[in-house]
């Protein structure tokens, strides 16, 4: 695993719309795109990392390419912040396509795009706001993840989702905060707010938040929201 003084100053994005990835998060990724291709068979021959993150404007035509499938233009712009993730499993398909398994490391704001000399886009990255990232797994306080838990239970279903809870329960108070967060069906700006929340009693005071708000408004699950 990489610590924080190992982690590239220069890093490959992958811009994915409503696709959230945290530090010690595990996100299965498919990709067929050629650029995205390029990039994954590029960051294995360097150090096996790929900076997640989201653009910050989603498109609005079906002219202005899909950001669900990472096919949108390419000099879209983006948030300020993302996560790295260090590719784990790696497996070519018969069509070309790879399926990948990316471990959340770190967190990172952009200082600035490089000069594109690749089919994908470079980013020059700081850690320097997130360095308690690659520490020990944090804690919650016993009862905030019992109220998060409870919480979550309530807003999955109105999605009809049912997470591996039995998995969930042995995780340690990081793992589980950073898993519901990603399983959670919140929308693109929401997660975004997840992956700033500068601690992790933040971020699920956040969730906690956010899902009280649906289940207290009776507000309908849109039908455009991604699942991971």
């Amino acid at each position: 695993m990489f610590g924080l003084q190992q982690l590239p100053e220069i890093l490959p994005v992958f811009p994915l719309t409503g696709v959230l990835l945290l530090p010690k998060g595990h996100l299965p990724l498919n990709i067929f795109e050629p650029r995205y291709l390029d990039m994954v068979y590029h960051a294995r021959e360097k150090n096996g990392l790929i900076g997640m993150i989201q653009p910050a404007v989603p498109p609005m035509t079906e002219q202005e390419g899909e950001d669900m499938f990472g096919t949108a233009p390419r000099r879209r712009p983006l948030y300020g912040t993302g996560c790295v993730g260090m590719i784990s499993d790696f497996i070519e398909g018969e069509d070309g396509r790879v399926a990948i398994l990316l471990i959340g490391l770190n967190r990172f704001d952009i200082i600035e795009e490089i000069p594109q000399t690749q089919t994908f886009r470079e980013m020059r990255v700081s850690y320097d706001s997130y360095r308690q990232d690659c520490a020990a797994p944090a804690r919650a306080e016993d009862v905030l993840r019992q109220k998060l838990v409870l919480t979550v239970e309530k807003y999955l279903k109105l999605y009809d989702i049912a997470p591996k809870w039995e998995l969930l329960e042995k995780a340690c108070d990081e793992e589980l905060i950073n898993a519901l967060a990603m399983i959670c069906p919140f929308d693109a700006a929401e997660k975004q707010a997840l992956l700033e929340a500068p601690t992790l009693g933040d971020r699920a005071e956040l969730m906690i938040k956010m899902m009280e708000f649906s289940l207290s408004s009776g507000r309908q699950p849109p039908t455009d929201k991604i699942v991971q």
